[in-house]
């Protein structure tokens, strides 16, 4: 079973954009609404999504909301249990996009608004979390937001103005134009944190303190992070980027996958018995691959352009 993340938006006029999707593994749908109706709460362009035990994690991420929600439940059913992470915990969050956890005791979650990635630390129960202290790496004299772990190269983003950070262990930040270019994807995985830095083009990669470690190649607009198999896989372009992770965590090149175009690219899942499920944003579908991501008949027609997918 898929759940899928719409992009959403007006949630007065399209409710049924604005909460998971489900959909059975032959691409039909099983319903529009996993996540239950909540008094007081409002489901608005919901992005990142993670099951951890019997707790489902969404990111809520209008910026009337900016908050990281916790249910739980099981098949297509979830109930409200908690805001984990908000904005009136922790300042950094505003317009959340992803997140992961460290499997030590930490959530880290990337906010567009204010580029930077907020560490949290986790209650026992999993329901709730508070900032972090500020990352160790980060210099002394500094002034951060709560809970900063990766830091922006642009100090004036939040209320109060931020020591900013230069690039490389800075995150470069884009407003040219209509739309803003910031921080995205984050993925825990090979004792590190790896972070794709939009506007620089680069998934980066930082330490357990904070600090900076390496960076990969330059690539075109990268967004998703899932790892597999040792492998971390980046979508956001029109292909599929791969690198075999190593250690030490540190420089590392992408490679995209031959023969491979999908247009706008963006959430990826893996299935267990191998087949990788990948979402086009703009053309509202996903598609299904077997283990060597040759394409597979797939019927998967969204009403929305799709963001996160989660293989159950």
């Amino acid at each position: 079973m898929l759940f899928i993340t719409l992009h959403g938006g007006k949630p007065g006029e399209t409710p049924h954009k604005n909460n998971v999707h489900a959909y059975h593994k032959d691409g039909t749908k099983i319903t529009s609404c996993v996540l239950d109706e909540t008094k007081d709460l409002i489901l608005d362009e919901l992005r990142s999504i993670r099951l951890v035990g019997k707790h489902l994690y969404v990111v809520n991420a209008n910026q009337t909301e900016n908050s990281l929600l916790c249910y739980e439940g099981s098949e297509t059913s979830y109930k409200f249990i908690s805001r984990f992470a908000s904005r009136q915990t922790c300042p950094g969050i505003l317009h959340p996009f992803d997140f992961t956890f460290d499997g030590s005791g930490h959530c880290f979650i990337s906010s567009q608004d204010t580029n930077v990635v907020t560490r949290l630390r986790v209650s026992a129960d999993g329901k709730s979390s508070n900032c972090a202290p500020v990352a160790p790496a980060l210099p002394a004299n500094g002034t951060f937001l709560p809970g900063t772990f990766v830091p922006s190269s642009v100090g004036s983003l939040s209320g109060a103005a931020t020591t900013p950070v230069p690039p490389p262990a800075g995150l470069e930040y884009s407003a040219q134009g209509a739309k803003k270019h910031s921080v995205r994807g984050l993925i825990w995985a090979n004792d590190a944190l790896y972070v794709a830095d939009q506007p620089a083009g680069r998934v980066k990669v930082y330490d357990a303190t904070g600090k900076f470690l390496g960076q990969s190649n330059s690539v075109e607009s990268p967004v998703h992070l899932v790892t597999h198999d040792g492998v971390l896989y980046v979508t956001g372009g029109n292909e599929i980027l791969s690198a075999k992770l190593t250690r030490p965590a540190g420089d590392f090149t992408l490679s995209a996958m031959k023969d491979l175009k999908i247009k706008n690219a963006s959430g990826m899942a893996f299935g267990d018995s191998g087949h990788v499920y990948v979402a086009s944003r703009t053309e509202n579908i996903i598609l299904k691959f077997d283990s060597n991501f040759k394409p597979m008949h797939f019927d998967c027609k969204l009403t929305d352009n799709p963001e996160f997918l989660l293989h159950i």
